[in-house]
């Protein structure tokens, strides 16, 4: 019973953890939070399927330009089930699914690329502290990446850089930021025919530059 108790102690941890490093904030689960999490445990979704879900939705919310924080689990609770029968159904089918991700050593490779996100890291940890802090805890989630299946991997990584972007940008000093946001919105605007290209083009001109600026690598696992 005590090491029951014990894993699933550690499973809530796990989350209000990823919830924490995704938002880029300290952050404690609300008491519903904690009745939806205390659910998926009684219903054994996978702490995996749980990663994958609210990843997800953090990085689908940036990538529709939504700029107003997620806080609370019960937003992930769709992309959660979703990706819980989609475990489900890849061990019912074998591994097939699996086959699509040819890494010869996705451990470590996820290690590897985990390990050059820290370097980013501590890289910045003199002269920017708290973005040093927002980049060193995603390379943290990166490495716990091992435990997806390896079909969802590349997809959790496309979510755990979404996040990564995110959480820089909103550390980076105002000057630094400002300065970013308006070379990219110029060049927008000038290469741009409508509205809508126009804010597509400059969220990637903006994430391309923070990337530049910070020498933050890409979360894509070599093949």
């Amino acid at each position: 019973m005590a090491a029951e108790d014990d894993r699933e102690i550690s499973y809530y941890r796990a989350v209000e953890d990823l919830f924490a490093t995704l938002r880029g904030v300290p952050h404690l689960l609300s008491p519903r939070d904690f009745q939806l999490l205390r659910a998926w445990w009684r219903d054994e979704i996978p702490l995996a399927a749980v990663r994958a879900g609210v990843t997800e939705v953090f990085a689908r919310r940036r990538e529709r330009g939504e700029i107003d924080p997620v806080v609370s689990l019960s937003y992930c609770r769709h992309a959660v089930t979703a990706h819980a029968r989609r475990f489900a159904d890849m061990q019912v089918g074998g591994h097939d699914a699996d086959e699509e991700v040819s890494i010869p050593d996705l451990g470590a490779a996820l290690a590897a690329l985990a390990a050059g996100v820290r370097i980013a890291g501590q890289q910045q940890r003199g002269a920017r502290p708290r973005v040093a802090e927002a980049i060193e805890g995603i390379a943290g989630s990166i490495a716990a990446s091992a435990e997806l299946p390896p079909a969802s991997i590349e997809e959790h990584l496309w979510g755990l850089e979404s996040a990564l972007l995110a959480n820089c940008l909103a550390t980076l000093d105002e000057r630094s930021r400002s300065g970013l946001e308006r070379r990219a919105r110029a060049e927008a605007e000038n290469t741009s025919a409508t509205p809508e290209a126009t804010e597509r083009t400059f969220r990637a001109l903006r994430d391309r530059m923070l990337r530049d600026l910070l020498h933050l690598p890409r979360l894509e696992l070599d093949r």
